[in-house]
């Protein structure tokens, strides 16, 4: 009995605990840590390329960072973190961002999954939301609402939303939009106005308002121009 209680307890933990993380690692392959990661419920965006973190981190609503020994250096220009980063190195860089947490290259995946839990435990109590108007996005849960009634979004649909919500009333280009559809991938801004329609649908044709030749922004009814 008590073992069908812990093993309820567990699925329980990494239901409410199923966040995505941003995971900064150039060799191939998920790892160790990427399959401990991926088995304990975790969303994991593998990044191999450096130079693309900025456009990743401003695309994709990820709760935390995790960086393989010798990327570390990598993070010193973007100023849009997770606010969750974990550093695997075998030693302090000074180039890190200085809140981020240090741990030993050879830290066991399961200790590092656990550091990993208790800051997601500690940022629970001011979560990452956004709202414009009567709109209100939770990335940590997936989850959007208009005007208290939830949406129905696809995660791709929601990760366009987020980045709009971002900044209302200001421009997002067509091409950073476009790499929300497939931040894993190659961005298509052939797709935008499709997920941008899709939004419409739900949200109203007048929330979200096209700028020729320059992208989208996001405009509650009441402030859009006539």
């Amino acid at each position: 009995m008590n073992s069908l209680k812990n093993r309820y307890l567990e699925t329980v933990e990494r239901s409410v605990t199923a966040h995505a993380v941003l995971y900064l690692r150039m060799r191939r392959g998920e790892g160790e840590l990427g399959r401990r990661l991926r088995t304990e419920g975790f969303t994991v965006h593998y990044l191999r390329r450096p130079s693309l973190l900025r456009s990743h981190c401003n695309t994709l609503p990820c709760q935390a960072l995790i960086a393989d020994p010798g990327t570390a250096h990598t993070l010193a220009d973007v100023s849009t973190l997770p606010r969750i980063c974990l550093l695997l190195n075998d030693a302090a860089d000074a180039a890190s961002p200085p809140t981020a947490l240090r741990l030993a290259a050879d830290t066991p995946p399961a200790e590092t999954i656990a550091h990993l839990r208790a800051l997601l435990r500690r940022m629970r109590g001011y979560p990452p939301q956004y709202r414009a108007g009567s709109l209100g996005i939770d990335v940590w849960r997936g989850r959007a609402s208009l005007a208290g009634c939830p949406l129905d979004l696809q995660p791709r649909e929601l990760r366009m939303l987020a980045l709009l919500a971002r900044r209302p009333w200001q421009a997002v280009p067509t091409a950073r939009l476009a790499a929300s559809i497939h931040p894993d991938g190659e961005a298509c801004a052939s797709l935008v106005p499709t997920y941008i329609g899709r939004l419409r649908r739900q949200l109203g044709t007048r929330f979200i308002e096209t700028l020729p030749g320059v992208g989208y922004r996001l405009t509650p009814p009441e402030q859009v121009s006539s």
